[in-house]
């Protein structure tokens, strides 16, 4: 007996259980009408699929030969034969029929005593590892199948517990296994929704359904359709492919001996290989091609490959060729066709996102299609219409296009790794189950028969009517500023990356400035690097300007942060001179206007942040909401403010210039000095967004050029604990799940079910939400009686699990009073969220233990208004008039948007939940079209299916044993 059963258990082979001998099944010529026999796939699963049959060789099941055959429930199905993805030896259950059966000459069926061996744990055990070991080494191969025997089955060994042991066994493996099969299916109905609104993102960029304005006609330069095709923009048109591009179908190998010097050997593309995120050379086959037909049929970058042949869901598939292959030459395989643009009408990567989205249908019409098979000729390739938008346009639809593109593959990658391992926690519970150790919290409960919910709604944002107001001398010097990026971004700069750029250029003039006026010099680089710049032209000059900024990068304090990884992205030389020029000529008001620097970099920054192609906006927070935030927290001279997510300081410099308006008379100059040396700092991740900030402190005043320790810090602030507290903290955290786990010592921590999971010894709870983790980090950052202001989703206010558990501490360690439901708008990164602030303020224990909160005031400022379009100025102001700046919440006065609720109410409530408004009712959801708000929707339901596996994963974790746990 093997080593290691549990007590009561022994191993037999399959032999002798066996009721009657293995019946190997009959394979013949179909006949019609036929009784159905079963085709292998019929094996896919524990359970036989009896669909899966074709018609038989016997007409009747009075045959002898097929009544030996039939199959009745409690017969399980064994697989002799199989090639690549058909595992030999596969066992499924026949639970019902639904009429006479039988199965093919392929597999055998197993009848057993069931007083030994009940056949469903039989098929449980049959999937093992063990079994399967056993299974592959007596499989004999030939001609590219494989087979096993009917007497190396029987010899097969399996575990046999106790028949009351089996019950408990197949009862248990069959409730996780059902979990895991509904935790799979959202995750499955997600990649659906994902690729749904792939196509519709796809379909709408290449119609140009994006761009405001009239629409021209239907009408192509040439070539007859089959259908009207969709109206384009105006100054969009339909061409013809053939029209567009050189069309060439892939060379058909030698096949002959390889003595023909005239031939060359040649990497093949075949159509498997256009599949996937690279290309994947060491697959690609080797074959032997005539010199110069090799030479035409060459690939070269920008080349789009498309699939001419096999499979009808591949057809017309396309994909862009961007590999340097001028050491090895690769030719398409001749069920691939190359399509070489002629000239500059359209981006090869346009062609390839349309041909792969709203062109695929027109592809896939065209071709002749055989049993399981397609083919599409050069001809109805060339054929083609394709949509081609202005030049001009072609950059920005591609950037908006390929950013869709690249986070919905993101998301499909997550949720593939989510079921691949759905797989490898059924086999974990198996064999957890079999070796007498049945998973943890097998018995089923109310709380684990939880159905996934629909997703939440989410109105539509549309925009209403504005005042058209004149714009101010400041907002019209930030435009002149924006003025050079639309041109850039076709060559694929974004709105962040030409903030950068702005702001290096801006920081050396500057610094030239405060080296040549006449009194209080300040010679912070050490060189006149704005004149250098002049020195220089063309190629030299971008030499010139990268070796400087790595200079300046490798400095320490505030030249070191704005510096810090800085590279140049502007590659022409006439672009940077352009925008050196601008910088230096065109903004007179930069010399003649000081005090303008500030609110026109301020505004520059809030019109980056209107690039919604790159998701630019969620590195700023909206100016409106920052002020009324800011005006309800009162800072201080006397405050030491925080801001861990400080995007572009936007917090920060408000806060300052708040102290400033309001500072007391009599002030020490050391408390004065004090702001600038370390009382308002703030940490940030990205390295491009802490430049900015530390730029937009500098012209505020609150960072000084000498100072040897820049206000923003580059780091994960949820990394650690704090290092020093603070009496203030306002900040709105991104979005979404954490991607790493950091323990408190910095260590990365890639084991476990949870691994996406953020543990800190100071936190109440482990969770992979961002906002839950900032709130819980916000809390350690505060001193006793220090305040907060936090920006939160909905999805915080009610999650269930780590969120309600989260909220229950917070309304008991903090004096939780106002929660303000803000318009929707007001999340420029998430166009459609639904954002929230909480404000709340650190409490010490109490002796009798009660909450620290008494009432939580909300403030309803999103009932009634559909966008942050309408008034958000008038509407935050009401909420700051509201909420009483500087006076006890007790002096509030109840109103239909604002209403206190008990704090007992708060933690009666299922789920402690805050999804609070005031008297109004919320309006109710509009139809989703949106793609940005069916993104929303997706995001809601995988972040719930993550919560769900990680509950899944906890349920079935047992209870640590302090006797037998063993470290590593």
């Amino acid at each position: 007996m093997r080593a290691g059963l549990p007590s009561g258990w022994t191993e037999v082979p399959l032999g002798e259980l066996l009721r009657e001998p293995l019946a190997a099944g009959r394979s013949g010529q179909a006949v019609p009408g036929g009784v159905p026999v079963l085709r292998l796939s019929a094996l896919r699963s524990a359970t036989a699929d009896l669909a899966e049959s074709r018609e038989g060789p016997w007409a009747s099941a009075a045959e002898a030969e097929a009544a030996d055959r039939l199959i009745r429930p409690g017969d399980i199905l064994m697989s002799r034969n199989g090639g690549p993805g058909a595992p030999i030896g596969r066992a499924a259950l026949v639970r019902e029929t639904t009429g006479p059966t039988t199965y093919p000459g392929t597999m055998v069926r197993v009848r057993v005593h069931e007083r030994l061996i009940d056949p469903e744990y039989l098929v449980f055990a049959w999937a093992s590892g063990a079994v399967r070991r056993q299974i592959e080494s007596s499989v004999r191969q030939g001609a590219g199948m494989g087979h096993i025997a009917a007497r190396d089955l029987e010899r097969v060994r399996l575990p046999l517990p106790p028949r009351s042991e089996q019950e408990r066994i197949k009862t248990s493996l069959a409730f996780w296994f059902a979990r895991v099969d509904e935790e799979e299916a959202a995750v499955r109905d997600i990649l659906r929704q994902v690729e749904d609104l792939r196509a519709l993102v796809i379909d709408r960029d290449a119609f140009g359904r994006t761009t405001n304005g009239p629409h021209a006609d239907s009408e192509s330069s040439g070539g007859a359709h089959r259908a009207p095709l969709p109206a384009l923009p105006e100054g969009w048109r339909w061409v013809t492919l053939g029209e567009l591009a050189e069309v060439v179908r892939g060379p058909v190998a030698n096949s002959r001996r390889a003595d023909d010097p005239h031939e060359v050997k040649v990497r093949s593309v075949r159509p498997a290989e256009l599949r996937g995120e690279r290309w994947a050379h060491e697959r690609m086959s080797t074959v032997r091609l005539d010199a110069r037909r090799a030479e035409a049929t060459r690939l070269s970058p920008g080349d789009v490959l498309f699939v001419l042949s096999g499979q009808p869901d591949s057809l017309g598939f396309a994909r862009v060729w961007e590999q340097d292959s001028s050491h090895r030459t690769y030719v398409p395989n001749h069920h691939v066709a190359r399509v070489r643009m002629t000239g500059d009408t359209l981006h090869p990567r346009l062609l390839a996102l349309y041909a792969n989205g709203p062109g695929r249908s027109w592809l896939r019409h065209a071709a002749r299609n055989t049993v399981g098979l397609a083919s599409l000729g050069l001809d109805q390739l060339r054929q083609t219409p394709v949509p081609v938008p202005p030049l001009a346009e072609q950059g920005t639809l591609l950037a908006s296009s390929e950013a869709w593109n690249s986070g919905l593959t993101s998301v499909t990658a997550s949720a593939e790794e989510a079921l691949a391992m759905a797989d490898r926690l059924r086999d974990g519970c198996r064999e957890q189950a079999l070796a007498g150790r049945l998973p943890h919290g097998a018995a089923p409960s109310s709380e684990n028969d939880v159905r996934l919910k629909g997703a939440v709604t989410v109105p539509p944002t549309t925009p209403a009517r504005r005042p058209v107001n004149r714009p101010s001398e400041v907002e019209l010097q930030a435009e002149h500023l924006w003025s050079s990026f639309p041109p850039l971004s076709n060559d694929g700069l974004t709105a962040l990356e030409y903030g950068e750029q702005v702001t290096y250029l801006l920081f050396l003039k500057t610094a030239q400035e405060l080296r040549r006026r006449p009194l209080n010099r300040v010679d912070v680089l050490r060189r006149d690097a704005w004149d250098e710049l002049s020195l220089h032209e063309g190629t030299e000059l971008i030499q010139h300007y990268g070796a400087l900024l790595a200079e300046l990068g490798e400095r320490g304090g505030v030249v070191g942060r704005i510096f810090h990884k800085a590279q140049n992205r502007l590659r022409r030389p006439v672009h940077l001179q352009n925008l050196i020029q601008q910088v230096g000529e065109r903004l007179p008001w930069w010399d003649e206007r000081p005090e303008w620097r500030a609110p026109v970099f301020d505004a520059f920054l809030a019109r980056c942040a209107q690039d919604h192609r790159t998701a630019a906006g969620q590195y700023f927070t909206h100016r409106e909401l920052i002020d009324a935030i800011v005006a309800c927290c009162r800072p201080t001279v006397e405050d030491m403010i925080v801001d861990p997510a400080a995007g572009t300081g936007g917090f920060l410099v408000r806060s300052f210039e708040h102290i400033a308006r309001h500072l007391p008379p009599g002030v020490p100059p050391a408390q004065r000095e004090k702001l600038a040396h370390g009382a308002i700092r703030g940490t940030e991740l990205v390295d491009a967004t802490a430049r900015l900030a530390t730029m937009n402190l500098f012209l505020h005043g609150v960072e000084r050029l000498d100072g040897n320790r820049a206000a923003i810090e580059v780091r994960d602030s949820l990394a650690a604990s704090p290092r020093r507290r603070a009496t203030l903290v306002l900040t709105d955290p991104p979005m979404g799940q954490r991607r790493s786990v950091t323990s408190s010592t910095g260590a990365s921590d890639l084991n476990g079910a949870e691994e996406l999971a953020l543990a800190r010894p100071d936190f109440w709870e482990a969770t992979s939400h961002q906002q839950l983790n900032f709130i819980q980090h916000v809390y350690t950052l505060l001193e006793i009686g220090g305040r907060a202001a936090v920006v939160v989703p909905d999805g915080v206010l009610f999650m269930k699990g780590a969120g309600e558990r989260v909220r229950r501490q917070l309304l008991k360690q903090c004096d939780v009073h106002t929660l303000l439901r803000l318009p929707i708008g007001f999340s420029a990164g998430f166009s459609g969220v639904k954002l929230n602030v909480l404000f709340f303020e650190k409490a010490a224990a109490r002796p009798d233990g009660s909450p620290a909160t008494r009432h939580l005031w909300v403030y309803d400022a999103r009932t009634g208004h559909t966008a942050v379009a309408d008034s958000p100025d008038s509407a935050l102001d009401a909420f700051v008039a509201a909420y009483r700046p500087g006076h006890p919440p007790e002096t509030r006065a109840a109103s239909p948007v604002f209403k206190p609720y008990s704090v007992d109410a708060l933690l009666a409530t299922p789920g402690a939940n805050l999804d609070l408004y005031a008297d109004l009712r919320e309006e109710e959801p509009g139809e989703v079209s949106e793609p940005h708000l069916i993104a929303q929707q997706i995001s809601e339901r995988l972040e719930d299916a993550w919560r769900r596996f990680a509950r899944l994963a906890k349920e079935l974790t047992p209870p640590r044993d302090a006797r037998t746990f063993r470290a590593g």
